[in-house]
C-alpha cells in the first residue's frame, strides 16, 4: 500500500480532505491499490470487523463508485453479499444511504449481479433494498428505461421475491411509485392484501397519492432528486458523524462508540426511510 493510502487507511476522527483530493487528482494510479483494499476487506472481513477504526475499505468503496470504476463491481457486490448483519456492522448506515447510488454508478449497465442480490434471501436486507433502488438511479440517469425496470419490478411482485414480510417489500412498493405506480398497482395492492408491506412505512393511500404525481409528472425529475450516479466522495464522507474535529476520546473507544451507534440505527431504518420517500414525493 502506498504511503498516501495508508495515511487513510485509519480514522482518528479528522476527515482527510487533503489526501483525498490527491488520491482523485491521481486516481488513475491509485485505482488498483483501492482494488486490492476491496479484494482485503473480502478475504479478511474478520479482522476489518475487529479494528473499529479501520476505514481502507469504505474510502475505496466511495473513491471507485466516483471513478465509475467498472472492475471495482465485482468486488462491492462480493462485501456487501457477506452474511446478513456483517455488511451493516462494516460499512454502517451507508448501505441505507449511498449504496443504491454506488452500484449503480459502477455496474455499467451490467444489472444481472444486482439482481442476484435482490433475489437472495440471505443477503442482508438493507443490501436488498439498495440493490431494488439503483434501477431507479439507471432510470434517472437514462441508463435503462422505463419498461425495463417495471417488467423486472413485475417479476419480483409475480415470485421472485419471497412472499414474506420484510423491508424488502416495502422498498419495492417505494420504488414502484417513482418508476410507474399505475402500470404496477395492481401487484401493489395485492402485497397490502397478503399483509407483505408495513403500513407504517407506506400506507396504499401514500400510493395512490404517489399514482397522481407520477401520472402528472412523470420521472423528469429522478436525477434531481437524488437518483443519479455518486458525484463526490469528499462532500459526502467530510459530513459524516465520525469526522467530530473536537473529540478526545481515544481513536478505538471513539471508533467503538461509533460501530455501536451504527448497530441500534436499525431500529429507526424504518422511519427514516419512510420520512425520506415522502420528502421525495413532495418536492
Amino acid at each position: 500500500m502506498s504511503e498516501m493510502l495508508k495515511k487513510i487507511e485509519y480514522n482518528n476522527g479528522k476527515f482527510p480532505e487533503a489526501q483525498l483530493k490527491e488520491i482523485i487528482k491521481h486516481k488513475e494510479e491509485f485505482i488498483p491499490e483501492l482494488l486490492d483494499v476491496l479484494r482485503n476487506a473480502k478475504e479478511n472481513y474478520n479482522d476489518v470487523l475487529k479494528n473499529y477504526n479501520y476505514f481502507a475499505h469504505i474510502y475505496a468503496t466511495f473513491l471507485l463508485a466516483q471513478f465509475k470504476e467498472k472492475k471495482s463491481f465485482k468486488l462491492i457486490i462480493d462485501l456487501v453479499s457477506l452474511q446478513k448483519e456483517i455488511p451493516d456492522d462494516i460499512f454502517g448506515e451507508y448501505l441505507t444511504q449511498d449504496l443504491h447510488k454506488i452500484l449503480a454508478s459502477v455496474c455499467g449497465g451490467d444489472v444481472e449481479p444486482i439482481k442476484k442480490l435482490v433475489e437472495d434471501n440471505d443477503v442482508n436486507e438493507y443490501v436488498r433494498c439498495a440493490a431494488i433502488k439503483s434501477f431507479i438511479v439507471l432510470l434517472g440517469e437514462g441508463v435503462k428505461s422505463q419498461s425495463e425496470i417495471i417488467e423486472y419490478y413485475k417479476s419480483l411482485f409475480e415470485g421472485k421475491l419471497e412472499r414474506e414480510f420484510s423491508q424488502v417489500w416495502n422498498e419495492l412498493i417505494y420504488d414502484s411509485c417513482e418508476v410507474g405506480p399505475s402500470e404496477l398497482y395492481e401487484y401493489i395492492k395485492k402485497a397490502y392484501v397478503d399483509n407483505l408491506v408495513d403500513e407504517e412505512c407506506i400506507s396504499l393511500e401514500e400510493v395512490d397519492g404517489a399514482i397522481k404525481i407520477h401520472d402528472k409528472e412523470k420521472f423528469s425529475k429522478l436525477k434531481n432528486e437524488g437518483y443519479a450516479f455518486f458525484k463526490d466522495t469528499i462532500e459526502e464522507l467530510g459530513c459524516w458523524e465520525c469526522f467530530a474535529r473536537n473529540n478526545d476520546l481515544p481513536k478505538s473507544q471513539y471508533m467503538v462508540g461509533i460501530n455501536k451507534m451504527n448497530k441500534h440505527k436499525n431500529k429507526n431504518k424504518k422511519k427514516k426511510v419512510k420520512d425520506s420517500k415522502k420528502g421525495q414525493r413532495k418536492r
